[in-house]
């Protein structure tokens, strides 16, 4: 175990870069390609070897320090398509880290009405500028009240949870903002055994 906590290890899961190889059995792609990868192979290092079905191609022009956050994109985008929102349907972000950030952008874009929370201010503040209808520090009082004047006493259709946690209080709080039947998706690193009352139920 002591070996193993002092062995080195790579850090990261989504790149980008210029192909340089292609495997046999790889169709597709060709050497001198630029690509965006994902996955545990796709770490920080200057050349990588990645699974086929962990590579996209970019067009020749891409921009390879934006393509860099593909998979922060794509963890961001599959939350927003595992919420499955309407036109008009409001969701809640708790958590405005880089992932909610992206999260909340593509809700806007969709026609979704936004709230973002978060314990930073300055994380708050920023979203608000590019992407929120309301936000909100999860440190104020009187949250849940003004989210459910937002949605005329409804709650929220959809919930988005982006934070890292080792408390139950994202979790307890979605169920808490949620309107009945709404639904709940964690993106982030936290408990999810929701506490049966009062919010379990819905």
């Amino acid at each position: 175990v002591m070996k193993k906590l002092d062995a080195q290890s790579p850090l990261g899961y989504s790149c980008s870069g210029e192909v340089i190889d292609v495997g046999s059995g790889v169709r597709g792609f060709n050497v001198g390609d630029l690509v965006a990868c994902g996955g545990v192979t796709a770490c920080h290092a200057e050349i990588v070897a990645v699974p086929v079905n962990l590579c996209v191609k970019l067009n020749p022009g891409a921009d390879l320090k934006q393509a860099a956050y593909n998979t922060l994109g794509a963890i961001a985008l599959q939350g927003v398509r595992q919420a499955d929102l309407r036109l008009g349907e409001t969701c809640a972000v708790i958590g405005l880290g880089l992932i909610g950030q992206l999260a909340a952008m593509l809700l806007r874009a969709s026609g979704v009405r936004v709230i973002g929370i978060d314990v930073n201010q300055h994380m708050v503040d920023l979203a608000l500028k590019n992407c929120l209808d309301v936000g909100v520090n999860r440190k104020d009082g009187g949250i849940e009240d003004r989210i459910y004047s937002f949605t005329n006493g409804i709650g929220c259709d959809a919930v988005i949870i982006t934070a890292a946690s080792d408390s139950l209080d994202p979790i307890n709080f979605a169920g808490a903002v949620s309107r009945k039947k709404g639904t709940v998706v964690v993106l982030g690193a936290v408990p999810t055994g929701y506490d049966r009352e009062p919010h379990y139920y819905r």
